[in-house]
């Protein structure tokens, strides 16, 4: 008992210790949950004040009136208009601001100070409806160093941009809101070095609160919930800024008053995430702490009354006798031999029957397997009585069969029919009992109840053959139907199809919705398609959202098979376009079919499933949700693709092309540059158009090689032609795909090239397109600078033809922009065209960048293009694209030779 004393005076000790340590934690982990909640009334309050303005400023936006007059700077009318409804919403909804901007962010009126205009509202939340060309809205410092809630909408007419709208209002009735909700004090600092004295001093008086700019050294007092904000919160508010707490939450608790207080200084952002000050928050513990107290104390007595109950019932159970414990093993291991010998028994039961198949004798065990009692099946019923009726015919004339063979058996698979109607399926073993005279006596034997590994390989044949989540054949008993079906189709001299379905944008749907939802799409789609074939196709998932259709037995005229299948087609396509209902929504959905007829097995499998694919294809490229039979034209040009991929590695490896240069004059005629075009000299072909040879060089991955070659024959030549004084200053421009440019190494590679060919930077030029554009813009700029650092130009070929915008072109270290030929061709016929051309010139003037146009073809164009102010030319007009002695003496001779 001693022991049992001291292990409860260690546990008590123990506990009590614990739970003064828990105190701490325990007030840490209310205020924690105090200040998540404050922060989360804090934004919910600023969510709902934003949307009222939002829905203020909504019917303004749209009024037409106001954009007429917005769009013509008419302030006159935009002040007589507003006017009254700012003075409404001032009175109701405490707004303090109501501005009009025009398109470029300059002020048009002050509704609310009207004689204050024409400065540039750079606020970010203005920057930022200007960048997102969305409303934008956010807490920011205003004016008179206040925190003012901003709603900016931009205005568009007509979809063309004309200008903003902002409205605002202090948040003042956010910070009382605020305090309300968490009764507790709250007061919210500023940083200095985000406002001016005088401003917030005047700020201050205006809304009616106390202007100690000498209060804190770094921050100044906005609001507080109380008359003034004691010193000993002012203190921790400066210790606060002495050890410079950026960008996080801290805490201090202090005494005030006879209370005891938890002061937190949670950082306050503006709407661009700026920190510009800190919310204080001051609760007072006193309560919490004592009652914490009050509850350790409790515990503590409760426990030890608990420790004592526990360890006393503990003593009381160690008294059991020896002989009790031996009583309890031996009932133990009788249980677990009664337990042993059921296990051996379970699902089994013996029988005997005789020469005719009578049973003579049942196990007990039969009442469990199947629900009859012996005295029921011994002397009533034979061997075959208890399959099921389908089949026993077939069963009984295989058990004479063995009966006259007088052999044993075992594992003979058989259903069983149970008393209660159920089928299972039971593991027969018997032994056949002959007398001394060779006659038969009958059979002992046992049957197992094996339904449950029945319905596991079944599980598994499921899990091998089907697909698991549409209950469809896979793929792999696709392929096993398909050769039935040439097969039958053989022998039938009938024709059959093979239906390659494709869902449309199943893709986007998966990453808008969910998997979830796309699952659930894929399980409607494959009923669909199970209603719409006969009983004996068959319908299979062959992945993803990929579904196959075998159809058999259609006709033995190839049209009227083509017929039948088309109409099968068109009666899914119709299905899969009704509406889907997904998760509360209503979703359309279509597919794209290929489709292609077999007649025996002469095609092979892969080949038939490669001929739908194809043909699905072509239903993609026509639109989509459509149908497309087999074409073998298709499968002609795809082994043509393939040839020519193969042809064109080859030719890079056996440097089969050859650069042809097509001059770049100015306007005096004089030729300055040339454009390096790659030709291919193919072996057997002659010379292959590049519009054949590079798309499949883009996908293939073959232009990087090749691009390669490109840069590096044209660097040779700038490096040639820098000893011949009359071809020094001509410069080369190479044209460099995105596929290209975006390798990691692709900046080492240029660099790479010119040192080891000498040839100077300066001299050439790099085209690229707008395609870039799309791709990381930061790293597209990263490349260009780095090689423009080191001499190199840039043009940017194609110029308006793809994805160029204005922010991302006005960062380009570009040096010429190169109008496309699409509209120099219509320049003289299309006021478009020459409207396009105009302002790709003067684009070009207000960056500092020259501009050349290509495709220039007649002396019109050319003196079209001169009299606009672009004065450098690419086109037939001046030369074809030229093998390098051509070009050279192009260069030399007085004039140009002008192929028309």
């Amino acid at each position: 008992m001693l022991i049992v004393s001291i292990m409860t005076l260690i546990g008590t000790l123990g506990v009590g210790i614990l739970l003064v340590h828990q105190q701490r934690h325990f007030l840490n982990d209310i205020f924690s949950i105090r200040i998540d909640d404050v922060s989360s009334d804090l934004q919910k309050i600023i969510d709902q004040q934003t949307s009222g303005l939002t829905l203020a400023i909504q019917p303004i936006a749209a009024d037409d009136r106001m954009k007429k007059a917005l769009r013509e700077g008419d302030r006159k009318r935009l002040l007589h208009d507003w006017q009254s409804v700012f003075e409404t919403m001032k009175n109701e909804n405490h707004l303090t601001h109501f501005y009009f901007l025009d398109k470029n962010r300059v002020c048009l009126l002050r509704v609310h100070n009207p004689s204050k205009h024409g400065d540039l509202i750079d606020r970010f939340t203005a920057q930022k409806a200007e960048w997102t060309h969305k409303r934008s809205s956010g807490i920011e410092i205003g004016p008179l160093g206040t925190f003012t809630l901003r709603v900016v909408q931009p205005v568009y007419d007509q979809g063309v941009l004309i200008g903003y709208i902002e409205l605002g209002k202090e948040i003042e009735d956010v910070l009382e809101a605020l305090h309300e909700r968490s009764t507790d004090n709250i007061a919210v600092l500023i940083h200095k070095k985000y406002i001016k004295q005088r401003p917030w001093e005047e700020g201050m008086r205006m809304l009616g609160r106390e202007s100690n700019w000498s209060q804190l050294p770094n921050d100044a007092v906005i609001y507080t919930s109380q008359q003034k904000l004691p010193d000993p919160f002012l203190d921790v508010a400066k210790h606060h800024e002495e050890n410079h707490c950026l960008h996080r939450i801290t805490d201090a608790e202090i005494s005030y008053g006879g209370k005891e207080w938890r002061v937190s200084m949670i950082p306050l952002k503006d709407a661009s995430g700026k920190e510009i000050g800190d919310l204080m928050l001051m609760n007072d513990i006193s309560f919490e702490s004592g009652e914490f107290i009050r509850f350790i104390a409790n515990s503590a007595a409760i426990g030890i009354v608990l420790m004592g109950a526990f360890l006393g019932f503990i003593f009381l159970v160690l008294r059991r006798t020896d002989s009790n414990i031996r009583r309890q093993q031996s009932n133990l291991r009788e249980s677990e031999e009664r337990f042993e010998q059921i296990a051996e028994q379970s699902r089994t039961f013996v029988w005997e029957v005789d020469a005719e198949g009578k049973f003579t004798y049942v196990s007990t065990m039969v009442e469990k397997v199947l629900g009859y009692q012996s005295e029921e099946l011994v002397g009533h019923k034979y061997f075959y009585d208890i399959h099921p009726s389908e089949g026993r015919e077939s069963f009984k004339k295989i058990v004479h069969e063995i009966f006259e063979r007088k052999e044993s058996f075992e594992n003979l698979t058989n259903l069983a029919v149970t008393r209660d109607g159920d089928t299972i399926w039971l593991s027969t073993n018997g032994i056949a009992m002959v007398k001394n005279d060779g006659n038969l006596l009958g059979y002992r034997g046992s049957n197992t109840d094996i339904s449950e590994r029945k319905f596991s390989e079944e599980k598994i044949n499921g899990l091998a053959f089907f697909d698991q989540l549409t209950a469809l054949p896979n793929r792999t008993l696709l392929m096993d139907r398909l050769k039935q079906a040439t097969a039958a189709s053989s022998r039938s001299g009938n024709y059959g199809a093979l239906l390659f379905i494709d869902l449309d944008n199943f893709k986007t749907l998966n990453d808008t919705l969910g998997h979830d939802i796309g699952d659930n799409l894929l399980k409607l789609v494959a009923q669909r398609l199970s209603v719409c074939v006969r009983e004996g196709d068959t319908v299979s998932r062959f992945g993803g959202d990929e579904f196959v259709v075998v159809l058999g037995g259609l006709s033995s005229n190839e049209t009227d098979a083509a017929t039948a299948s088309e109409l099968v087609a068109e009666k899914i396509l119709a299905s899969l376009n009704q509406p889907y209902f997904l998760g509360g929504i209503n979703h359309r959905s279509t597919a794209s079919i290929g489709i292609t007829l077999f007649k025996g097995d002469c095609t092979s499998i892969d080949d038939l499933m490669k001929q739908a694919d194809l043909a699905m294809y072509k239903s993609k490229d026509a639109g989509r949700n459509g149908l497309s039979f087999f074409d073998p034209k298709m499968e002609h040009t795809l082994k043509e693709r393939a040839a020519l991929e193969e042809d064109l590695r080859i030719g890079i490896e056996e440097k089969q092309f050859i650069l042809y240069y097509q001059a770049q004059v100015v306007k005096n005629d004089h030729i300055v540059g040339a454009e390096a075009l790659v030709r291919w000299q193919h072996p057997t072909r002659g010379i292959v158009s590049p519009s054949e040879f590079i798309p499949v060089a883009e996908e293939t991955a073959l232009i990087l090689p090749l691009g390669e070659w490109i840069l590096k024959k044209a660097c040779k030549q700038l490096a040639l032609w820098s000893y011949i004084p009359e071809m020094a200053e001509v410069t080369i421009a190479v044209n460099v795909s995105a596929r290209q440019f975006g390798q990691n190494d692709f900046v080492a590679q240029v660099l790479s090239i010119l040192r080891e060919t000498n040839a100077n930077p300066k001299r050439l030029k790099l085209e690229l397109t707008e395609s870039l554009l799309v791709q990381n813009v930061e790293e597209v700029i990263e490349k260009m600078v780095a090689l423009k650092n080191e001499g190199v130009c840039f043009s940017l070929d194609d110029f308006g033809t793809g994805y160029s915008s204005l922010s991302y072109l006005k960062r380009l270290p570009l040096d010429q922009l190169k109008i496309d030929q699409s509209f120099v061709r219509d320049l003289l016929v299309d006021p478009n065209d020459a409207i396009i051309c105009k302002s790709t010139i003067a684009l070009a003037e207000s960056m500092g960048l020259s501009v050349i146009a290509e495709g220039v073809e007649t002396q019109a164009q050319r003196d079209a293009l001169c009299n606009i102010g672009c004065y450098s030319y690419q086109g037939y007009w001046f030369s074809r694209p030229v093998p390098l002695d051509e070009f050279e003496a192009l260069h030399k001779s007085t004039g140009l030779s002008l192929e028309k």
